[in-house]
C-alpha cells in the first residue's frame, strides 16, 4: 500500500497532465485551412488597365494566326492529345488566366469572337484584332480625359457607316472558280478549298454540307440524296432485307401521324388499299406496337404487303415541326391527333409519294418523286422556314433555334454532301475539320453578301472615308471616335504581314491610297490586284467582325469601376496552451 501511495504521488499529476493535453492536441490537429471569399473593386485607369492586360495576353496568342502564313497554337489537355489548331475563337475560348481582373478582359474579347463567329461563321481572329487595337487606341483617350460615352457612341455610328460602305462595294459570288477562292483563303490551303467548293457548288447553299473524322488518309466527298431523319424502323421484325438489315421501298404511298398505332384496325383501310394496288407503304408515327405490330409482322412476312415503319423524329415541339415538312416534302396529309383526327378514317388521298425510301437501323432516307405538286410544296415550306430565321437573327439568344432552323431547311432541300477528313494524325484531323467549318461558313456568308479583297484591304480602303464618318457625327468628342476606328481598321492587313516577316507599318502606308481590289498578297510577297490572284473574303465576315469589336470596345471604354473575386487566405495558428489552473497547474512542481 505503501508503494502504491508512492508511485502516484510521483507520476499521478503528471499522468493526469497527459490526459488533460490530448483533447487540445486533436483540437489542433483537426483545424483546417480557412479560405475566404472577398470582392475586390478597382476604379478609373487600374480598371481598363487590367482589362486591357488581359485582352493584349489571349489577342497576342491568337494574332499570329492570322494570314497564310500565319504560325499555329498548340492547346494542350490533361485529359486528352494536345491540339494544333488556327482558329481564333477555339483558342481564345481555352485561356484561362490567374488574375481575375485580367480574366474579365479575356472574356470580353471571346464574347466578340464567339459573335462574329455565330454569325458570320469565320473572321474570330480579325474581330480579335481589331477588339485589341480599338481597346488600346481608346483607352488613351480616355485616360487623357476624353467623354468614354461619347466616344462609345461615336465608335458605333462610324463602324455602321463603314460597314454600309463594305456591302455597296462587295461583288456577288456566282462562279465556281469564286467558290474556291473564299473557301481556300478560309482553310488557307487551296486543294482543300477546292474540295469543299465541288462540295457547295452541287448541293448549293440550302443543302446539308457536313463534316466528319474519315477513315483513309486523304480528304473525300460523299454526296447523297433525298432528305434524311435521324430514326429508322421501330421493330427488327420489319427488315426486308436481314443480310444489309435494310428496307429498301420503291415508289412507296407514305403515312404520316403523331397516333401511336396499337391497333391492326386503324390501319385496314390503308392496307387494304395499298394491296390492292400493289404499291408499298411507309408509315412514319409516334410508335407503332401491340395487334398492329404483330398484324403488320405478319402480312409481311406473308407476302401480303410490302410495308416499313418509322418513329417520328424529334420530341415535343420540334417532333411536330418535322413532321409537318416530311408532309411538305411527300404531299401527305398530317394526321394528328391536336386537330381531332382519327387514324381509321384516313384514305389514300390522305397519303403521300416517294420515288424511294431507304430504312436502316439508324437513319432513314426520303427521296423525292420530283412532282410539280411537291416541289412547289416545299420551295413554300424552305421560304417560311428562312422567314422566320431571319426574324430570329435580329433577336438575342436565339443561336439554337437558328440552328434547329437551317437544319430543317437543309433536310428539306434533300441534297447531302459529307467531307470525309483524312490525316495521318488525330491532331492534324482535328486542325482540318476546324478548317473546313470555318469555310463552309465563310464561303455562305459570301454568297450572301458578296466578296471583297481580302489581306486586311478591304478595311484599308474603307479608311479614305474617315472625313465622311466624321461629318455625321455630332460633336468632337464623338468624331474623336473616327481616329480609333482608323487605327483598328489599319491593324489586320499590318499583323498579316508581319506573320510574313515583312515590315507591317511599309506594307499599311503602301496599300492605303491604292485601287478597290488592289492590296498585299501575304502568300506570294506581291503587290497586285487580290481579285485576280483570289485572295477573297466575305464582305460579311469584315462587317460582322466590325461591328462585334466596335461594340464590345464601347462596353471596356466606359467602364469605371471592376468589380472580381478576391482570395483571402487565413493560416491556422498553432494552438500553445497556457498551463495556469486546474491540475495541470501543479505539475511541474510535482515532477522530479
Amino acid at each position: 500500500l505503501l508503494l502504491i501511495v508512492g508511485m502516484w504521488a510521483l507520476f499521478g499529476p503528471v499522468a493526469v497532465h497527459a490526459l488533460s493535453m490530448a483533447p487540445l492536441r486533436s483540437a489542433v490537429h483537426v483545424q483546417q485551412h480557412v479560405v475566404m471569399m472577398a470582392r475586390k473593386i478597382e476604379y478609373s485607369d487600374d480598371a481598363r488597365k487590367n482589362l486591357l492586360a488581359g485582352v493584349n495576353k489571349v489577342a497576342n496568342a491568337v494574332k499570329v494566326t492570322l494570314g497564310p502564313r500565319g504560325r499555329n497554337v498548340v492547346i494542350g489537355s490533361k485529359n486528352g492529345p494536345p491540339q494544333v489548331v488556327n482558329d481564333g475563337v477555339t483558342i481564345a475560348s481555352v485561356v484561362e488566366l490567374s488574375v481575375p481582373e485580367e480574366e474579365v478582359g479575356v472574356k470580353l474579347i471571346l464574347q466578340a469572337a464567339s459573335k462574329t463567329d455565330s454569325r458570320a461563321g469565320d473572321g474570330t481572329t480579325t474581330a480579335t484584332v481589331l477588339t485589341q487595337a480599338m481597346m488600346r487606341e481608346g483607352a488613351r483617350y480616355v485616360s487623357a480625359g476624353h467623354n468614354a460615352i461619347a466616344l462609345k457612341n461615336g465608335l458605333n455610328k462610324a463602324a455602321a457607316f463603314i460597314v454600309e460602305k463594305i456591302r455597296a462595294a462587295a461583288i456577288p459570288v456566282t462562279t465556281r472558280e469564286q467558290y474556291q477562292q473564299i473557301a481556300s483563303i478560309s482553310c488557307q490551303d487551296w486543294d482543300m478549298g477546292g474540295l469543299l467548293a465541288d462540295a457547295i457548288y452541287k448541293v448549293g447553299l440550302d443543302g446539308s454540307t457536313t463534316v466528319e473524322e474519315g477513315q483513309g488518309m486523304e480528304d473525300e466527298v460523299e454526296f447523297s440524296e433525298g432528305m434524311e431523319i435521324e430514326t429508322g424502323w421501330i421493330n427488327e421484325r420489319l427488315v426486308i432485307e436481314p443480310e444489309t438489315q435494310t428496307s429498301t421501298l420503291v415508289a412507296p404511298k407514305v403515312l404520316v401521324t403523331d397516333h401511336k398505332v396499337t391497333l391492326i384496325s386503324e390501319l385496314l383501310p390503308i392496307l387494304e388499299a395499298v394491296v390492292a394496288s400493289k404499291e408499298p407503304i411507309l408509315i412514319i408515327a409516334d410508335d407503332v406496337k401491340g395487334e398492329a405490330l404483330s398484324g403488320i409482322t405478319l402480312n409481311l412476312n406473308r407476302g401480303v404487303v410490302t410495308l416499313s415503319a418509322v418513329r417520328a423524329p424529334g420530341f415535343g415541339e420540334v417532333k411536330r415541326a418535322f413532321m409537318e415538312d416530311i408532309c411538305a416534302f411527300t404531299g401527305a396529309t398530317f394526321i394528328t391527333s391536336e386537330l381531332g383526327m382519327n387514324l381509321a378514317n384516313a384514305t389514300v388521298d390522305d397519303l403521300g409519294c416517294l420515288s424511294k425510301a431507304v430504312v436502316s437501323k439508324g437513319s432513314t432516307v426520303l427521296v423525292s418523286d420530283g412532282s410539280e405538286s411537291n416541289t412547289q410544296s416545299v420551295l413554300r415550306r424552305v421560304e417560311t422556314l428562312k422567314a422566320l430565321k431571319n426574324e430570329l437573327l435580329t433577336k438575342s439568344n436565339k443561336e439554337f433555334e437558328v440552328q434547329r432552323l437551317e437544319q430543317r431547311i437543309y433536310k428539306m432541300n434533300g441534297a447531302v454532301a459529307r467531307l470525309k477528313v483524312g490525316a495521318p494524325t488525330e491532331a492534324e484531323v482535328i486542325d482540318k475539320k476546324l478548317r473546313y467549318e470555318d469555310a463552309i461558313n465563310a464561303l455562305k456568308g459570301a454568297v450572301a453578301e458578296g466578296m471583297v479583297p481580302g489581306g486586311g484591304a478591304c478595311l484599308t480602303y474603307m479608311m479614305r472615308y474617315a472625313d465622311e464618318a466624321r461629318d455625321l457625327l455630332e460633336n468632337e468628342e464623338e468624331k474623336l471616335a473616327v481616329d480609333v476606328l482608323l487605327a483598328a481598321m489599319g491593324a489586320p492587313v499590318t499583323q498579316i504581314a508581319n506573320n510574313a516577316g515583312v515590315l507591317g507599318a511599309l506594307v499599311r502606308e503602301r496599300v492605303l491610297d491604292q485601287e478597290w481590289g488592289y492590296g498585299f498578297n501575304a502568300k506570294s510577297l506581291e503587290y497586285e490586284n487580290l481579285f485576280d490572284a483570289g485572295v477573297c473574303d466575305p464582305a460579311s465576315v469584315t462587317t460582322w467582325a466590325l461591328e462585334h469589336a466596335a461594340s464590345i470596345s464601347g462596353a471596356m471604354l466606359t467602364t469605371e469601376a471592376l468589380v472580381t473575386d478576391s482570395i483571402r487566405s487565413e493560416e491556422p495558428e498553432e494552438y500553445e496552451p497556457e498551463i495556469t489552473e486546474g491540475i495541470g497547474a501543479r505539475a511541474a512542481e510535482m515532477a522530479w
